[in-house]
Formats: C-alpha cells, sequence, structure tokens
C-alpha cells in the first residue's frame, strides 16, 4: 500500500527491548504514555525514572533514559535525594501496589507534605503480581487472588 499512513511509531523515549511482562498486563500501555509524554516535553535527556521491587523492576530497560532501582518501596526517598542533588533534572518513580501501598506507604506519606518536585507513578493491580498474584493491601473486597481465591472478604 504505497498510500498508507503510518499511525504507529515507537515513541523515541522507549528502547526497542521486548517487554517481559505477562500476556494482557497493562504495564505495556503505561510504559508508551510515559514515554510519549518524556518525547513531547522533550525532557529524555534530563529525566530520570526510579524502579524498585516487584513488576516494576523490570521497567529499567524500557525507557532510553537514565534508570535508578531503589530498594522495595523506598521510591520516593530515592528519588528526593537525586533531585536534591540534581533539581534541573525530571524525577520520576513507577511503582506498584506492593511497593507503594505496603512497605513503601511511609516513604510517600512523608514526601508528598514536604511538597517534593518529583512524579510518583503508581499503578495499582490489586494484587502483589510479581510473586503470584497474591492479596495485596489494595485488593478490592470480593476480589479473587491466589491467597484468596473465593476473595477478600
Amino acid at each position: 500500500m504505497k498510500d498508507a499512513i503510518r499511525t504507529y511509531a515507537r515513541p523515541n523515549a522507549m528502547t526497542d527491548i521486548p517487554f517481559p511482562y505477562c500476556p494482557g498486563c497493562s504495564h505495556g500501555t503505561i510504559h508508551r504514555l510515559i514515554a510519549e509524554v518524556i518525547d513531547e516535553l522533550e525532557i529524555v535527556a534530563r529525566a530520570i525514572g526510579i524502579t524498585s521491587a516487584g513488576c516494576s523492576v523490570r521497567n529499567w530497560r524500557q525507557f532510553d533514559c537514565d534508570m535508578v532501582m531503589a530498594l522495595h518501596g523506598r521510591g520516593p526517598a530515592v528519588a528526593t535525594g537525586l533531585k536534591r542533588a540534581q533539581p534541573e533534572a525530571v524525577i520520576f518513580t513507577y511503582q506498584g501496589d506492593g511497593d507503594m501501598a505496603a512497605i513503601g506507604t511511609a516513604e510517600i506519606v512523608h514526601a508528598a507534605p514536604r511538597c517534593e518536585r518529583i512524579t510518583v507513578i503508581y499503578v495499582n493491580n490489586g494484587v502483589l503480581g510479581a510473586t503470584g498474584g497474591q492479596q495485596a493491601p489494595t485488593t478490592l473486597i470480593g476480589q479473587s487472588t491466589t491467597s484468596y481465591p473465593t476473595g477478600r472478604d
């Protein structure tokens, strides 16, 4: 089709490394949206992403910007330190519900009232996906998980 119009292209802020996530997972869509924003704002050279435990740990190879791995739940603390050390950088964390709503609750609760100039991307699927889909702090009442097959009560 010589008259075909290309309607899809990989954002420049994404690498061409295949996604390591399970089929049907929404991380790929979220990564693409983040990369599109990085491209649109033309900040790839200033962007630093932080990833930690859980499924999000796999994303350090997906973005074509500097990436740092933090300890489980400590993304906002690492982001705070990076932002203070490099105030011109655009810092973002990418965290799941087990990471932020469980072990990392204190980190985000303390970063928010200090008005840290970081972006926190919170991916909540209601389960601890990286370890098999067990109940998470954000699992809904009645939601089935591997640890509660009949649903959270």
